[in-house]
């Protein structure tokens, strides 16, 4: 098995465009399926080109977590508070929307990961049946044509099987799809007719939608404190006030997981910005992550927080492995940096 080819790659680029150009949108399922795709190739898929198998539940599971904040009602301020859940069905409201808007107000819960068991897993199993439904076979419709340029569009089943390339391709072009899936996905909540009086002309809908890397990360702090001993992890200094840091930024892959965090101090955190860490500074997040395993996965547990240590490997894995590809350098210390070469493979490997 090889990668794709820079013209197939080319190609595949072609009809991502066009599926946005052409195909049908009568609800947002379309763009969260898309990028749901990318995520899990990232998360699951590696560098080889070859087939990737997605089960629908694994799909149903990021649909929970892309809606599960849109199932808030959106709250406009002015001379009268007005809110609501928005819409993002052209008909009634979405259906997966509302069974997370369901999930959020029974129970109580400000995550996904806050619901017992239970009632997680019959939440996802819900919302796998909408995905098998509407979007997954729906979704190669472009110009009034089936073009299955993405997986085998069966019109059946509880699994799809990514093509030759597909994973390989959605993972180079990561950031592109999902900023291209994410604009196409605020312009059409933005534009239904039963949302705009409510958003007005200035809402940061984005920012609503799908969060910000400024996101309250404050029930972190206590717990990698004690681990990191009130240490910057960097610099080694005293933390006397802590920031919380995405070792893989969140403008390279915007998720949050609890492995994927550190504590730095303003200086470093603010010196790092966007930059992948160096090769020493990956070589101590991995053993910090393997050291203190199940004493972060408790207490990750106990506060309901998200946290994936193998999730999070393979982000860093593709991460650092995007920015070898580029050329790229990554951040040292101070005002240093370096070019990354192939040195974190060895250390990712182990």
């Amino acid at each position: 098995m090889s990668p794709p080819s820079a013209e197939a790659q080319l190609r595949f680029l072609a009809n991502i465009q066009r599926l946005l150009d052409e195909g049908i949108f009568t609800a947002t399922y379309k763009f969260a399926l898309l990028m749901a795709l990318a995520d899990l190739a990232v998360e699951k898929g590696d560098d080889s080109g070859a087939p990737l198998p997605l089960a629908t539940e694994e799909i149903a599971e990021k649909f929970v977590a892309y809606y599960w904040r849109q199932g808030q009602p959106y709250v406009r301020l002015g001379s009268e508070v007005r809110s609501r859940v928005l819409r993002q069905n052209t008909g009634r409201q979405a259906k997966v929307i509302s069974l997370v808007s369901d999930a959020r107000g029974i129970y109580d819960a400000g995550s996904p990961r806050e619901l017992a068991p239970d009632r997680r897993a019959a939440l996802i199993r819900d919302v796998a049946r909408t995905v098998e439904t509407m979007p997954l076979w729906k979704l190669q419709v472009m110009g009034g044509e089936v073009v299955p340029f993405l997986y085998e569009n069966l019109g059946r089943g509880h699994a799809i099987v990514l093509r030759e390339g597909v994973a390989f391709c959605l993972r180079r072009f990561h950031a592109l799809i999902r900023g291209l899936a994410q604009g196409a996905w605020v312009r059409f909540v933005r534009n239904l007719r039963g949302n705009r009086e409510l958003l007005g002309e200035t809402a940061d809908l984005s920012a609503f939608l799908f969060g910000t890397e400024r996101a309250v990360l404050s029930a972190h702090v206590p717990i990698l404190q004690e681990i990191q001993s009130g240490l910057c992890f960097y610099c080694r200094k005293d933390l006397r006030a802590p920031e919380v840091d995405h070792f893989v930024p969140w403008s390279r892959y915007p998720v949050d997981l609890g492995h994927n965090f550190v504590l730095a101090c303003r200086t470093c955190n603010g010196q790092k910005r966007d930059f992948l860490a160096a090769v020493p500074h990956l070589e101590r997040w991995l053993r910090r992550n393997e050291d203190h395993r199940h004493t972060l996965e408790e207490q990750f547990e106990q506060h309901a927080l998200a946290h994936s240590l193998g999730g999070s490997l393979q982000i860093a894995r593709w991460a650092y492995g995007q920015v070898e590809q580029q050329r790229g350098s990554v951040w040292v210390a101070a005002e240093r940096f370096e070019a990354l070469g192939a040195a974190w493979r060895k250390v990712l490997a182990a």
